[in-house]
């Protein structure tokens, strides 16, 4: 079983591989655009041939679908944790949590959210959530489909 911050570290990377993907696609739809109309050289050669465009629109299409699968495994992580973070005590604890993890938070917000609370004594909440965090986990598990 993996440990609490890596296991709620996974929302940060899946949002980083669906931007990427989505950059992705943009340069394809860039690449479309800039494609020339190629024109034959035979008789009647005024026709348009194109099936590089046609490729480019399944490499586009073919991507949409795998950002949207991506996507669909995000929200599904995203609730999983949200439920295992609403198993916590501490509804400080919860915030915390929810804030760094689901909603990406940099410390010196989260302290500014807390009120008169530093950095150095987020930090201190933080080790004491995740410690938390990690008997939640190892009591309720996971599903299958994010754990390893």
């Amino acid at each position: 079983m993996m440990d609490a911050k890596t296991y709620l570290r996974q929302l940060a990377r899946m949002d980083k591989r669906i931007d990427a993907l989505v950059e992705r696609q943009e340069r394809y739809r860039e690449l479309a655009a800039r494609r020339t109309t190629v024109y034959r050289d035979m008789p009647g050669g005024g026709r348009r041939c194109a099936s590089s465009c046609e490729e480019y629109v399944c490499k586009i299409v073919d991507l949409g679908r795998e950002i949207d699968r991506q996507i669909d495994e995000y929200v599904d992580l995203t609730r999983e944790i949200e439920a295992l973070i609403e198993c916590l005590r501490d509804s400080r604890h919860r915030d915390l949590l929810t804030w760094r993890y689901i909603n990406c938070w940099d410390w010196d917000k989260i302290a500014d959210a807390l009120r008169h609370t530093s950095v150095k004594a987020v930090w201190n909440l933080h080790s004491v959530a995740l410690f938390e965090f990690t008997n939640v986990l190892q009591h309720y598990g996971t599903s299958a489909k994010f754990g390893g």
